[in-house]
């Protein structure tokens, strides 16, 4: 069986970084198997270098403009 390609999924990532919170994401590439992973590829990441400061999901520089912070779940659901 091929395999099926699920090209650029995001992941939101939190993390600490000296005691402070910040926000990133990272893009990948999967390809699925038999129902498995069979390659995962990392093809893009960013992340905001100010603490607690959101992130757009696939913005890598320029201005960004944030009504209110994202949440996990809508890094996930790729909605920033």
């Amino acid at each position: 069986m091929a395999g099926r390609a699920c090209k650029n999924g995001y992941l939101g990532l939190k993390f600490v970084l000296d005691g402070k919170v910040h926000y990133g994401w990272a893009r990948v590439s999967l390809t699925v198997k038999n129902n498995w992973f069979d390659t995962e590829t990392l093809t893009g990441y960013a992340f905001e270098t100010i603490p607690n400061k959101p992130i757009i999901i696939g913005k890598t520089h320029g201005p960004d403009v944030i009504v209110r912070p994202a949440t996990l779940g809508d890094l996930a659901a790729g909605r920033r």
